[in-house]
């Protein structure tokens, strides 16, 4: 089939013109090439071999092919410049007749391939060689090149610089010297020669004049060390009981004077709310027994003593049924319906019955006799009793001058009526027992019914002596060491004079016959001085001295003033 083309296309030279060459054959229509045509090279023969050889010299490489010129394209022409005109640019279509301008240029044929040829291919055999293997090549090191010495260079000479001089610090001058100062002469003592030694002198060695002591410089004053402070042992952690279950809470009373404090016992101890917490575990009890009316548990710490009060009073007979029921509760468990919680709670109801019984009106009469009588007793006694008890020995001729005190002395009230409250509730005990005390202290409790208030008062006064008679032993020694001062007061007289002792023994005195300057009586009442009369003593520097309100042991006043003549004439003569 053959395609028509429009001339119209050819005219605008957009299609080439067709041409009436026959078109060359396909290359699938190609005939194969003939087996004739194949050529097979032949071997090569021996005389052609090549034993190849290192080369000893490189080759030089072949100069680079010249770059090709590059030729035109067969395609296009490149006409000469020339005006363009409308023929130029519309070839062929100055009339519009649709056929091609006679004056237009033919087209240029297209380009027509070449036909396709067919060349078999051709094996070439590699090379075989049949010599021996040619040695392997020996690599010939380099010559080396001879040893030349380094030339030898001469050291430099660099002359030494001097460090620059240290800049000198800028001092004031000093202040000028007086006119005529450095003329004139300064003092030199002049040193004597030494004598020549004879030949019976000895040589004499020049003294040796003493250096002045240089002025010790001041010490410099000690610095102030400080010294840390020692510090205090941390004090022992406190034991603080867990929480458990709370079994029985209830007040105690503790120390002497007693502490009114409350107790817990919990299942896994027990609590005392003191001043300083206390809390014991059941673990670390080892004993609960009963103590003079006190419960004390002991642990393996300090031991703890308690009792129970009743309306503010300890009550010594509860202190068993007490123990029992701490001891139940160490177990962790207390029955409340058990026996030794229902005997605690009987043997505190059956306190009131039991004062009742014993209230007898005739107890508080026999204390109250008892204790007013002793009273007395020790006051007109016991000032006597302390100055016998505190005078000091003397020896024979010798005069002692001691100045009791007196009934009504504060000091001597305390201390008589603190033994005769001793003595009372010592009296009332041991014939009443403990009904004396389960009376005192019913009536401390405010169980006596009637009465009027001094009268309760008193009741409740010598039920107080009755049951704290160490109370009053601890007035009546408190009241003896107050008076030992006013009992030390004494003063001796004998032969070498007088021995004077005060309150304080600082300020005690001695004074000689010697400043002795006068010795006289005068009226003194008979109640202490059988004779009447009393001696006066007066010193050269000191006050006077009396025997008027002192007691005289040893003699009489007569006597003394006797003694005293006597004894004062014998440090007065020569």
């Amino acid at each position: 089939m053959t395609d028509e083309v429009d001339p119209r296309l050819v005219a605008l030279g957009l299609v080439p013109a067709p041409s009436a060459a026959p078109a060359p054959p396909d290359w699938e229509t190609a005939a194969p090439p003939k087996p004739t045509d194949w050529q097979t090279p032949a071997p090569p023969k021996p005389a052609d071999w090549v034993i190849p050889t290192a080369p000893t010299v490189a080759p030089t490489p072949p100069p680079p092919p010249p770059s090709p010129t590059p030729s035109p394209t067969p395609s296009v022409h490149m006409p000469a410049h020339r005006p363009l005109t409308v023929g130029d640019l519309f070839p062929g279509m100055g009339k519009f007749s649709g056929t091609p301008s006679p004056e237009a240029p033919a087209p240029p044929p297209p380009p027509q391939p070449a036909p396709p040829t067919f060349a078999p291919p051709t094996y070439t055999p590699p090379p075989q060689s049949f010599a021996p293997p040619a040695p392997t090549p020996v690599e010939t090191p380099p010559p080396a090149k001879p040893y030349t010495p380094p030339a030898y260079t001469p050291p430099v000479y660099t002359a030494p610089v001097a460090p620059a001089a240290p800049e000198a610090p800028l001092r004031e001058a000093p202040p000028p010297l007086p006119p005529l100062a450095a003329a004139m002469p300064s003092p030199v003592k002049a040193v004597e020669a030494p004598a020549m030694p004879t030949k019976k002198e000895k040589v004499a060695k020049p003294k040796k004049e003493k250096a002045e002591r240089a002025v010790k410089a001041a010490k410099a004053a000690k610095p102030v060390v400080v010294r840390p402070e020692k510090a205090k042992p941390a004090p022992k952690p406190r034991f603080i009981l867990p929480p458990s279950g709370v079994l029985l809470r209830g007040p105690i009373v503790m120390g002497y004077p007693e502490q009114k404090l409350q107790i817990t016992l919990e299942q896994l101890g027990f609590r005392i709310n003191a001043k300083e917490p206390i809390d014991v575990a059941w673990t670390d009890v080892r004993d609960i027994k009963t103590r003079r009316g006190r419960v004390v548990v002991r642990t393996k710490g300090r031991p703890v003593a308690f009792g129970i009060p009743v309306e503010g009073v300890a009550e010594p007979t509860l202190a068993g049924p007490l123990a029992r029921v701490v001891k139940e509760a160490s177990g962790g468990s207390l029955d409340l319906a058990g026996s030794s919680f229902l005997e605690l709670q009987n043997a505190t109801d059956s306190l009131r019955d039991h004062f009742h019984d014993e209230d007898d009106p005739l107890v508080p009469t026999v204390v109250g006799l008892v204790f007013g009588l002793a009273g007395l007793t020790f006051t007109a006694i016991l000032p006597d009793a302390l100055a016998i008890a505190t005078r000091s020995p003397i020896a024979p001729g010798a005069y002692l001058l001691d100045y009791p005190l007196s009934g009504f002395d504060p000091r001597v009230l305390a201390a008589a009526f603190a033994a005769a409250a001793m003595v009372a509730a010592g009296i009332v005990r041991v014939a009443m027992g403990k009904a004396a005390t389960a009376w005192a202290r019913g009536t401390l409790r405010g169980w006596h019914e009637g009465g009027r208030k001094p009268v309760v008062l008193a009741r409740r006064a010598l039920a107080a002596i009755v049951l704290n008679p160490s109370i009053a032993a601890a007035v009546l020694l408190a009241a003896v060491v107050v008076t030992l001062p006013s009992l030390r007061v004494q003063t001796i007289i004998d032969q070498s004079g007088f021995h004077i002792t005060t309150p304080v023994p600082f300020f005690d005195d001695n004074r000689p016959w010697s400043s002795v300057t006068d010795v006289r009586t005068v009226d003194a009442p008979t109640t202490q001085h059988f004779e009447g009369v009393a001696v006066v003593f007066t010193f050269k520097d000191k006050g006077p001295l009396s025997t008027l309100d002192g007691r005289l042991r040893g003699g009489s006043d007569r006597q003394l003033v006797t003694s005293a003549e006597k004894w004062r004439a014998e440090h007065v003569a020569p």
